[in-house]
């Protein structure tokens, strides 16, 4: 887990976290205030030092970010790479800016095209602060199009196109660049993500799930490490009140959107889709991703779907008399996976160390959210415990109870 340190600049509140991949690539992880993260990876390239950016940050932070680069040894003229998320503002306003002075290509989806060719819409106006999206007929373009995919990435079952080549960072390590799945409702059209993957050469030993590293710009909505609001978001707010009254008086469609609908067959995909990944989203910190969470920390609401219920009924209902069987056979089958997943941690080279240092990991980051969210987080805890107690009694081998007595050990010390 990275930790994360507030930056000098106490007029422009950011923190910033600090990571070596392998042996000789560094990535920096920035956290802007209102804005999105946005991720410099830093590497050599016949002898010079090179830059490859994922997302920008907003056009109009330009100069508070530059110096925030500059203390932090990015120099602008070495990018070679920007990779953009998606077309939203917080993402890629500063793209035009840092491909103009470098001559960095610019990776994007396809569907990216439109909103550079063409006019941008008065509703899309609102949320550009700054950013000129036709500056970038200026810059060295490479639209990915899953038309042309170069091969397909199965995950849970969900097809994920690949979209081109791979872009090196150095000689240590690769991104693919993937788009998601089209999905109604989607947060953009031209999502992509992007995954990272060390060579073992860099990292001295056979690669590990949790080597992996996917950076998955909005998929998940989350809030970002600093949160302060100003008079800014007030005024963009009222400014968006005022688009939506508008459209309304003109009979358009202008209803607002639940993130949590957003790509559900995407999220779903990669939530059972992982053995282990560390998820560095567009908002918010970096969290560790684990088919553990979905298979086996089975908070009332997961439950309630698993019976066939609505996600959003009653969790009295789980209380009923004529569904205790099938209720104790989901909880009997998410026992047997859990031991499952740790098996195969186990066999994947991770130690009883590491496996117990995972598991207290995902019992931390099981908080916060929006009420429902923070809810069902806290029960998913109270269910890993669970987990852990009757693993650490009952456990197959004495590996398994070493495992559960470690991490219960840690989680006490969390609380």
């Amino acid at each position: 887990m990275l930790t994360l340190n507030t930056g000098s600049n106490t007029d422009y509140p950011h923190a910033i976290a600090r990571e070596t991949l392998g042996n000789d690539i560094e990535i920096l992880d920035f956290y802007i205030r209102y804005g999105a993260n946005f991720y410099i990876f830093t590497y050599e390239k016949q002898g010079k030092k090179k830059h490859t950016f994922i997302d920008t940050g907003y056009a109009d932070h330009q100069d508070n970010i530059l110096p925030i680069l500059e203390e932090n040894g990015i120099n602008p003229q070495n990018i070679e790479n920007i990779i953009l998320t998606h077309r939203h503002a917080d993402h890629c306003g500063l793209a035009p800016y840092f491909s103009q002075v470098s001559g960095a290509r610019v990776i994007v989806h396809s569907g990216f095209r439109d909103f550079v060719e063409n006019p941008v819409s008065p509703e899309e106006k609102i949320w550009l602060k700054g950013f000129v999206p036709a500056l970038l007929r200026d810059c060295p373009m490479d639209y990915r199009d899953p038309v042309d995919q170069t091969g397909l990435l199965n995950i849970n079952g969900l097809d994920w196109p690949v979209l081109g080549d791979p872009v090196p960072l150095g000689e240590s390590g690769m991104l693919e660049i993937i788009g998601c799945p089209e999905g109604i409702p989607t947060h953009s059209q031209d999502q992509i993500i992007t995954r990272f993957t060390p060579s073992e050469q860099s990292l001295g030993r056979p690669a590990r799930p949790a080597d992996t590293i996917l950076f998955s710009g909005d998929l998940w909505l989350m809030r970002g490490p600093v949160t302060e609001k100003s008079l800014s978001h007030i005024q963009m707010g009222l400014k968006q009140g005022f688009h939506m009254i508008k459209n309304i008086a003109l009979a358009r469609d202008m209803m607002k959107r639940d993130p949590r609908l957003q790509d559900m067959q995407a999220k779903e995909s990669l939530k059972y889709g992982f053995v282990l990944v560390k998820v560095r989203p567009g908002h918010g910190p970096e969290f560790l991703g684990t088919r553990i969470i979905p298979k086996s920390l089975l908070a009332d609401r997961d439950l309630l779907v698993k019976l066939g219920f609505a996600m959003d009924d009653s969790p009295s209902l789980l209380k009923a008399s004529k569904i205790k069987s099938r209720l104790q056979t989901i909880l009997i089958q998410a026992y047997a996976e859990f031991i499952g997943e740790i098996q195969l941690w186990l066999d994947l080279g991770y130690s009883l160390e590491e496996a117990s240092d995972l598991l207290a990991r995902v019992y931390l980051e099981q908080q916060g959210g929006g009420p429902l969210v923070a809810r069902d987080r806290a029960q998913r805890r109270v269910r890993l415990k669970k987990i852990l107690q009757r693993l650490k009694t009952e456990g197959q081998t004495p590996a398994l109870k070493e495992i559960a007595e470690k991490a219960l050990i840690k989680i006490q010390e969390i609380q």
